[in-house]
C-alpha cells in the first residue's frame, strides 16, 4: 500500500482545509497519515480514518533553534515512518519540511503553495527573503502545486520554481454542504434570534480571522458610513481571533459595530443568512471563504488582489473594490444593499461559478493523477494505482482500424454538431487524417477489444487544418457536397472558417474531439483528456486551448478537474456561446 503524509503547522488545517483531500486519497487506497502540532481537532481526523503523527516543535512563528528542532522531528518521523510520499503545506512546513523529506529519501515530494507571503507590489527587502527561501525549498520537490494561478505564473516568472515542475491546482470545496437550498428558513430564524438580528434587518458579512489583514479597519470604517444609509444594518464577523499575528484585532475593538461569533462550525449558515458577503483583504492565496459564499448563492465584495480575482470576476459574479479604500468599498456594498435584483444576479452567477470551478472533486483528481504520475516515474506501484477504476478499460493510440467506431461515437454522442452535420463519409476523411497526422494525439478507450470512447487534439490547428485540405479535402468535399446543400450548413462551414479570428492570442494548438460511449465507468473521459495532454506535451507543446459548451456541466467541471483555465466566450453556431479554455500540458522531464 502507498503510504502518504501530508504536513501542516496545526491539525485545524488538516480538519478544515485538507480534509477532503485527504477522503479522497483515503477512498483510492492509499494510506494516509496527517503530520502537525496535535489539538482538538485529532480525534475528528482519526474518526475519519486518517492516522495522526503530533509534531511537538511545530510553530507557526520564525525561531531558529525552535525550527532546528522541528527540522529533527521530522527527518526522525519521515525516516522511521518510510513514506512513499510527503506533501507539505504552509510556508514552514514547507521550506523546512521539502529538504528534509529529500534527505530522508522519501521518492516523492509534494508541496502546495497556499499563497505566497510576499507579492510582486512588496518591497524588495520583504520580497526577497520570502522568495528565495521559496526557490530554495522548492529544489527539493518534484512538483510544486498553487492554489493561484497568479501565484504559479509569477513563481515562474521569477525563477523561483521551473515550469516542468509546477502546475495550477486552484481550490475547492464541497457543493453539497454549501448549497443555497440547504439551510432552512427554520434555521435562519434561530439563528437570527440568537445573534440578536431583527428578521428584517440587512447583514452584511465577512468570514475569516479577526486581523488587521482582512481588511476589518477597511470595513469598519465602511460600517459607520453605511448605517447612514440603513441604520438597521448588521455587520457579521464569523472567525477566531488571532493573538499570535502582530495585526490581530481584539473582538472588544469590533464588538461595537460588529456581531462577532467566534470560530464556528456551521458557516454555510451563517453565510445563508447573509445578504452581502465581504472579503476586504490586503493579502490572499486563494480565499476559501469567498469560494463557499459564491457556492452558498452570496453576492459578494472582495478586494482586488491576487487570488481574489481569481474567485471573483468583476461585474459577473460579484464586484472587486481597490484594496485598503473604504469609500470605494461603501460604495459597492451600499449598490447591492439598494438592488435587490444585482444582488440576486450576482449570487445566482456565482453559485453557477463554483459548480464549474471550484468543485473539490476536480483537487482530488488533480492530486491523484499528480501522485500516480510521480510513483510510476519511481517505479513505484501499488494497488491504489491500479485499481478497478476503469473496469477492464484501456487507453491506447488509434489505429486506422478504429476509424468507423470514432464516427459512430461521434455521430451518437453529437447528433447536431456540425462535424455530422456534414455526414459519415466526411468524417471518416476527417478521423483518419487525425490518426495519420503526426501533428495530432488521437487516442482510443477499449475495453474486451471494443471501442467505447475516442479522443483527439493537434499541436497545430491551423497546420492540421492545411493538411487535411491538401490531403483529404478532395474526397472530404465530394462526401460533404450533398450535405452543404442543406439550409445553414454552409453557413456553419464559414462560421468554423473564421472561428480562429475570436481566439488571437491562445495558443494554436487545440483539444479538438473527445466522446465516450453511454453507461461506461465515469473516469474514462479525464483519463482520455489527460493522455491527450501528455500526448501534446510529448511534442514540445506547452499549452493548448479547448472549447465547451457553457451549457455542457459535465463537460465543463471535467476540463476544470484537469487544470483548464477560463480564457472568454466565443459564439460558434446559432449564437450558442462555447467557453474558451487553455490549459498547460506536462513536458516529459526527468525527476530529480
Amino acid at each position: 500500500m502507498i503510504r502518504v503524509a501530508h504536513v501542516a503547522t496545526i491539525d485545524l488545517t488538516h480538519r478544515y482545509i485538507l480534509l477532503p483531500q485527504l477522503r479522497r486519497l483515503r477512498d483510492e487506497g492509499f494510506d494516509v497519515t496527517a503530520i502537525s502540532a496535535a489539538g482538538e481537532h485529532v480525534a475528528a481526523l482519526e474518526d475519519e480514518g486518517i492516522r495522526h503523527i503530533a509534531l511537538r516543535n511545530a510553530s507557526r512563528a520564525w525561531d531558529p533553534v525552535a525550527d532546528a528542532r522541528m527540522a529533527a522531528e521530522l527527518h526522525g518521523i519521515f525516516r522511521r515512518e518510510r513514506f512513499h510520499v510527503v506533501h507539505t503545506h504552509n510556508p514552514k512546513p514547507g521550506v523546512i519540511g521539502r529538504p528534509i523529506a529529500r534527505a530522508a529519501l522519501i521518492p516523492v515530494v509534494v508541496n502546495t503553495v497556499h499563497g505566497f507571503y510576499a507579492t510582486p507590489d512588496d518591497r524588495l527587502r520583504r520580497r526577497a527573503p520570502v522568495m528565495a527561501l521559496e526557490a530554495v525549498a522548492a529544489r527539493f520537490s518534484d512538483l510544486e502545486l498553487f492554489q493561484s494561478n497568479e501565484d504559479l505564473e509569477w513563481a515562474r516568472r521569477s525563477g523561483v520554481v521551473p515550469a516542468g515542475r509546477s502546475r495550477y491546482l486552484g481550490n475547492g470545496i464541497d457543493l453539497r454542504r454549501f448549497d443555497p437550498n440547504g439551510t432552512a428558513s427554520e434555521r435562519l430564524d434561530s439563528l437570527r434570534s440568537e445573534l440578536g438580528i431583527s428578521r428584517t434587518a440587512p447583514v452584511i458579512g465577512t468570514v475569516g480571522r479577526l486581523v488587521a489583514e482582512k481588511g476589518l479597519r477597511e470595513l469598519l470604517e465602511a460600517a459607520h458610513r453605511i448605517r447612514a444609509r440603513f441604520p438597521d444594518a448588521v455587520f457579521l464577523a464569523v472567525g477566531p481571533a488571532d493573538d499570535a499575528k502582530a495585526d490581530a484585532m481584539a473582538a472588544r475593538e469590533i464588538a461595537d459595530r460588529f456581531v462577532c461569533t467566534g470560530f464556528r462550525t456551521d458557516v454555510e449558515d451563517l453565510l445563508a443568512l447573509m445578504d452581502v458577503f465581504v472579503l476586504p483583504s490586503w493579502r490572499e492565496g486563494m480565499p476559501r471563504s469567498a469560494i463557499e459564499a459564491g457556492a452558498m448563492g452570496r453576492a459578494r465584495v472582495l478586494t482586488d488582489i491576487r487570488g481574489c480575482r481569481e474567485v471573483v470576476r468583476h461585474g459577473e459574479d460579484g464586484l472587486l473594490v481597490p484594496v485598503r479604500d473604504p469609500a470605494s468599498l461603501t460604495a459597492a456594498i451600499l449598490r447591492l444593499l439598494e438592488d435587490p435584483s444585482e444582488r440576486e444576479r450576482l449570487g445566482r452567477r456565482a453559485r453557477e461559478t463554483a459548480e464549474v470551478r471550484f468543485d473539490e472533486n476536480r483537487v482530488g483528481d488533480t492530486i491523484v493523477g499528480a501522485y500516480r504520475e510521480l510513483l510510476s516515474r519511481r517505479g513505484i506501484a501499488g494497488r491504489s494505482l491500479q485499481g478497478d477504476w476503469l473496469r477492464g478499460i484501456t487507453i491506447r493510440r488509434a489505429r486506422t482500424r478504429d476509424v468507423s467506431s470514432m464516427v459512430r461515437l461521434h455521430a451518437a454522442d453529437l447528433p447536431t454538431a456540425f462535424h455530422t452535420m456534414l455526414g459519415d463519409g466526411f468524417l471518416r476523411q476527417l478521423f483518419v487524417a487525425q490518426v495519420r497526422d503526426p501533428g495530432c494525439v488521437a487516442l482510443v478507450a477499449e475495453r474486451d477489444g471494443v471501442v467505447v470512447g475516442y479522443a483527439s487534439a493537434m499541436a497545430s490547428m491551423r497546420a492540421f487544418r492545411r493538411r487535411f485540405l491538401l490531403r483529404h479535402g478532395l474526397i472530404a468535399g465530394i462526401f460533404a457536397t450533398p450535405r452543404l446543400l442543406k439550409p445553414g450548413v454552409l453557413r456553419r462551414v464559414l462560421e468554423t472558417l473564421r472561428y480562429p479570428e475570436q481566439t488571437d492570442g491562445l495558443p494554436d494548438a487545440e483539444m479538438a474531439f473527445i466522446g465516450v460511449k453511454p453507461r461506461i465507468p465515469p473516469g474514462v473521459g479525464t483519463e482520455l483528456c489527460r493522455g491527450l495532454l501528455e500526448g501534446l506535451g510529448a511534442q514540445g507543446v506547452r499549452k493548448a486551448k479547448g472549447f465547451v459548451g457553457r451549457d455542457n456541466r459535465a463537460m465543463n467541471v471535467m476540463v476544470r478537474r484537469l487544470g483548464f483555465q477560463l480564457r472568454g466566450e466565443v459564439t460558434l453556431h446559432d449564437g450558442s456561446p462555447n467557453y474558451v479554455y487553455e490549459v498547460e500540458c506536462p513536458q516529459p522531464s526527468p525527476v530529480s
